[in-house]
């Protein structure tokens, strides 16, 4: 994979730093996104209130199962809703 040397200034990196901790995903996951959402000419932006069309939400889908490393595997237990849910569900009662 092609390594793309960026300069940043110090409030630039900490701006996407703070982006990226606050989605709760690396910084190369944000650039990564973005960089996808401008080659692929889909950039929302947050004022837009439309819904994605389907095409849209699978090409979104797409490009956000692409993100996910190879060697990264998932059970079928770690994907169900119990698994998922479980504060949330001790939280209710």
């Amino acid at each position: 994979m092609p390594t793309i040397p960026v300069m940043l200034t110090l409030e630039e990196e900490t701006a996407l730093i703070a982006q990226a901790k606050a989605q709760g995903i690396s910084v190369e996951s944000l650039l990564r996104r973005a960089i996808v959402q401008i080659s692929c000419g889909n950039v929302r932006t947050e004022a837009s209130t439309a819904p994605l069309t389907a095409e849209e939400f699978e090409r979104t889908f797409d490009e956000i199962a692409d993100m996910i490393p190879a060697d990264v595997v998932l059970s079928d237990e770690a994907l169900s809703r119990e698994s998922i849910y479980t504060g949330e569900d001790e939280w209710n009662r």
